[in-house]
This record gives C-alpha cells, structure tokens and sequence, in this order.
C-alpha cells in the first residue's frame, strides 16, 4: 500500500520524474471486471474521444492492436488512462473518477480541466509548463493523490452516494498514482492506478494515524470542501 499524506497539506504539480513501468503488465482480473461493469453502466460518463486519431500513440506504447477502440483499452489495463495533446484532453476512459464526470472534461485544457481544484492557484499558473514538459519525448513523471471516502467502490461518480460514516470503520484510504509518458512533444499518455483500503488498516500504525490527522488540519476550507472532507475531519 502506498502512503503518499505529506504534512502540510499543498496543492501543486509535485510531478517528480519516473523510470518504471506504466501500467501492469498483469492486471488484476478484478480491476477488469469492475471496469466492463462501470463502462456497461456509466459509459458515456466515462469514455469518449474529441477524435480517435491519438488512440494508436496509445495502443503502440500499451502493445495493443492498432485499431483497439478506447472501451477496448480500458478493459485491458488496470489503469485508467487519458491522452492529451498540446495541453488539451483528447481522449479519456476513467473508470474509475474521483467525484467527477470524466467525459465532461474532453477538449478542455490542463488549466481548465483543474478549475475546481481547491487552493490550485499554483497547479493552474504551473499549467502551460507542466502541459510542455510532460509531453516532452519519452519523458516520464509520476504524483501521488490521496484522500479519505465513506464510498468503498473504486468509482467515486457524483451520482454514486456516499454513505454518511459514523465512525474510521465507516471510512476507506484512496490512493491515485499518476504516471505521465511523453511521447512526440505534443503528445502525453496519462495513466491512473486506483487504490482503496479501509482506512482502519491504515489508522492502526500510529505514525500514519498521525500524519493524516496532521495533514487534515492542514487543509483549507477550501481544500476540505472541494475533498469532501469537512465532515470526515470531524470524524477523525
């Protein structure tokens, strides 16, 4: 399990570079599952293209048959995946969102697409910069996000409701690694790995029961609101 909870808090691009691999290789069988199952109920909330022409960038670095459709590639990787082009989302199959519709995102800009980020005054002034050099040949960078959810299920969309959490048991750690991968100076393949644990796995090593509770009270009203995490702070 990855623990990524920094203290303070900050909201920023904090992309260091990466030498690795970008998705897995071996997927877990029941990523894909829940994947098929999402994109039958949600799909045109979580798939879709402004044009297919950036998919084959996509299918060569992933080993895939040139002409595998978007709905394809997302039931073959555990990841979620994006491409962007020139700082713009052309494409996304986010099974797997954190409070948003991920198709309502298409053909907007890095700034644009992190608008509602609480406290991203410094992601979205670093956004042209960030947009040139993670599309930058072969480039690769990684970031971490993390946050606490009453939702147990992978997929947060808005239209799933969260339960009301009484208590750490009612709570799970969520955990996003984004991994960049440049590919012509225009080009970036943008892949997620989700990760949920109940929080209660995490709350017993005192130390990191420490650090989020440090990291929360770091957070803005801004940063708690836009996190849904006003009340869970109460919580903890």
């Amino acid at each position: 399990m990855i623990f990524p909870v920094k203290v303070p808090y900050t909201v920023g691009p904090d992309i260091v570079k990466y030498v690795g691999p970008a998705f897995n290789a071996h997927p877990d069988p029941q990523y894909l599952s829940e994947k098929k199952e999402e994109l039958e109920k949600n799909g045109h909330h979580i798939c879709g293209s402004v044009t297919s022409d950036y998919l084959p960038h996509l299918n060569a670095f992933c080993g895939f048959d040139r002409n595998t459709t978007l709905p394809q590639i997302c039931t073959q990787l555990e990841e979620d995946v994006a491409i962007l082009k020139d700082g713009y989302l052309q494409s996304i199959g986010f099974c797997f969102p954190s409070g948003f519709y991920p198709t309502k995102k298409l053909g907007l800009s890095f700034f644009d697409i992190h608008l509602p980020v609480g406290d991203g005054e410094t992601l979205r002034k670093s956004s042209e910069k960030v947009s040139a050099l993670i599309s930058k040949k072969s480039a690769m960078f990684r970031r971490y996000v993390w946050t606490l959810t009453s939702l147990p299920s992978l997929s947060q969309l808005p239209s799933y409701t969260k339960p009301i959490p009484q208590s750490i048991s009612d709570l799970y750690f969520r955990t996003e690694t984004q991994t960049t991968v440049g590919v012509d100076g225009q080009i970036c393949l943008f892949f997620v790995k989700v990760e949920m644990h109940p929080l209660q796995q995490v709350w017993d090593d005192p130390a990191k029961r420490q650090s989020i509770i440090e990291s929360i009270n770091s957070m803005s009203e801004a940063v708690l609101n836009y996190k849904n995490l006003a009340y869970i702070k109460s919580i903890i």
